[in-house]
């Protein structure tokens, strides 16, 4: 890991751990929260590329969806509990 990247093993590592937090629970793959940071890899990029950290336009558009799935995850809880 440095500064500029952080490897597929060493996220999971972080994801498992629970210093990071992926944007979609129950998900190892996409957007992670780390380090006050959102990382990612890219869609062009290799199946084992490293993570990199979203640069400010595409860190605010992560906290947008973010936001959005936390809706969705707060209405499905209020829809289990119904049943």
């Amino acid at each position: 890991m440095t500064d500029d990247t952080i490897s597929q093993d060493r996220m999971r590592e972080l994801l498992d751990s629970g210093a990071a937090t992926p944007m979609l629970a129950g998900t190892e793959v996409g957007p992670t929260r780390y380090a006050g940071r959102w990382w990612y890899v890219p869609v062009e990029a290799a199946d084992d590329a490293d993570y990199q950290p979203a640069d400010p336009e595409k860190a605010e558009r992560f906290d947008s969806l973010r936001r959005r799935a936390e809706a969705v995850e707060r209405v499905q809880a209020e829809l289990d509990g119904r049943q």
